[in-house]
């Protein structure tokens, strides 16, 4: 069976959380330490890497704070 072509959702998801993940490899800032710094639950943190679109912009600003980034650039696609 074909695979399906990424919605634009998909594809702004998917950029969401390489550029966290790419945020934590450069700071060098585990998942355990990203929950701590932003004061959100490590299964919380689970579930949102899994389902971006349940972020709240909170969360993202928590986020990008703790990677010395802006929720702005954490959404670019590039």
């Amino acid at each position: 069976m074909p695979r399906l072509r990424q919605t634009e959702e998909q594809k702004q998801n998917t950029y969401l959380i390489a550029n966290i993940k790419r945020g934590m490899d450069i700071w060098g800032v585990s998942k355990e330490q990203l929950a701590k710094r932003t004061d959100i639950s490590l299964a919380t943190l689970y579930n949102r890497f899994n389902d971006p679109a349940a972020f709240h912009l909170y969360e993202l600003r928590r986020i990008a704070q703790s990677l010395h980034t802006t929720v702005e650039d954490l959404m670019r696609m590039s």
